[in-house]
């Protein structure tokens, strides 16, 4: 045997089997240096984690408006069965206790305080004048109520002196007021402020529309999250609003308010909406010692719930009435307002229906909820 030969053939082979192993290495090689931009890519896609948008905030507050409260008789109306009469016989929270729980559930509830609350004797030369004792302020915060408008034609019955006692009278009440250049201001509890502005309007006055103009651009300019306006306007007696009374309305609204309020008329007037804002054109009396049994006692408590989102006034009209009467007895007057039930309750609804329809497409349902097309 040819030992070189097989020497020859041992190294061929081991060689071929190095060359084998060295092929083998290297593939592997090749495989990783492929594998790898692989995994350095996934790892790119990996999703990246995106931060939780915080929660919108949501706040609910609801307003309560009522009609004339003139917490005073007449001048020509004698002591016995006057409002002065039952303030010293039944005190301060006599007048509201058949509405006071409604008070006392809202955010804000506003009236229009159509007398004068003085002690001076130097009464205006006019058929009637209205004046109250100071004290009778007191009824305002011990019936939850928070604002009151007071631009009307009864609040100088005494001239500018009982002017300025009326209104030291409600500031010492801690209730808030507006009045001509003087707005309204009111932080709810739960954080929205409101504003408020008033003006009577009528002598149909461009002097008296510049006060509602100018008083919402200053609320706005304070940065109030609500505006209402509070309008003195319209005929005593009547059940639909004038031409200018409709014609202000839409104007308030407009210049940027969000509720407007009517008085003055002594009954109800019709609701309407106008670019979604509520207009109520008179709501009529509520506590009125102005007469000690008037011939009409319908009234009604209107109330609206108004929603802010991250403190953004929500569009719509969440609202509603409240059917009462301004004494809790049929025969004359208590200067007790009574919310009003049965067929009395049914009547206010059908009536206030067809007011408010002559204005526009509003349905008022059984429970008071006004809806509106």
């Amino acid at each position: 045997m040819d030992h070189k030969k097989i020497r020859r053939a041992a190294l061929i082979v081991s060689a071929a089997g190095l060359a084998a192993i060295a092929a083998v290495f290297l593939l592997g090689r090749r495989q990783e240096q492929t594998k790898e931009p692989k995994q350095a890519e996934e790892t790119i896609k990996e999703p990246v984690a995106q931060e939780e948008e915080p929660e919108s905030k949501t706040v609910k507050i609801t307003l309560t408006a009522t009609g004339d409260c003139t917490f005073a008789p007449t001048q020509t109306h004698g002591y016995a069965g006057s409002f002065h009469q039952y303030y010293d016989q039944y005190g301060a929270d006599y007048f509201m206790a058949g509405v006071r729980d409604i008070f006392e559930k809202d955010d804000f509830t506003l009236v229009n305080l159509e007398c004068t609350l003085t002690t001076a004797t130097n009464y205006a030369e006019k058929e009637y004048v209205l004046v109250g004792r100071p004290e009778y302020a007191m009824i305002l915060p011990r019936s939850s109520i928070e604002g009151c408008s007071m631009a009307n034609n009864h609040t100088l019955d005494c001239g500018q002196n009982g002017l300025e006692d009326t209104k030291a009278a409600v500031q010492e009440s801690g209730t808030a007021y507006a009045y001509y250049d003087e707005t309204g201001v009111y932080e709810t509890p739960e954080g929205p402020v409101i504003g408020f502005v008033s003006s009577s309007l009528l002598s149909q006055g461009a002097d008296r529309e510049e006060y509602l103009r100018q008083g919402i651009e200053k609320l706005k300019a304070q940065g109030v999250d609500l505006i209402v306006a509070c309008c003195h306007w319209g005929i005593e007696r009547t059940y639909y609003p004038t031409d200018y009374q409709v014609k202000m309305a839409h104007q308030c609204i407009d210049w940027g308010v969000d509720l407007v309020i009517g008085n003055h008329p002594h009954v109800v007037q019709g609701i309407e909406n106008y670019h979604g804002k509520v207009i109520c054109y008179s709501l009529g009396n509520f506590c009125f010692g102005g007469n000690s049994n008037p011939a009409d006692k319908d009234t009604f408590l209107y109330q609206q719930t108004f929603t802010f989102t991250d403190g953004v006034l929500e569009e719509g009209a969440d609202a509603k009435i409240i059917p009462c009467t301004v004494s809790s007895v049929t025969g004359y007057n208590d200067y007790q307002p009574t919310v009003a039930s049965g067929e009395k309750r049914r009547g206010i609804l059908e009536n206030m229906a067809a007011y408010s329809g002559a204005l526009g497409p509003v349905r008022i349902e059984e429970d008071g909820r006004l809806v509106f097309n």
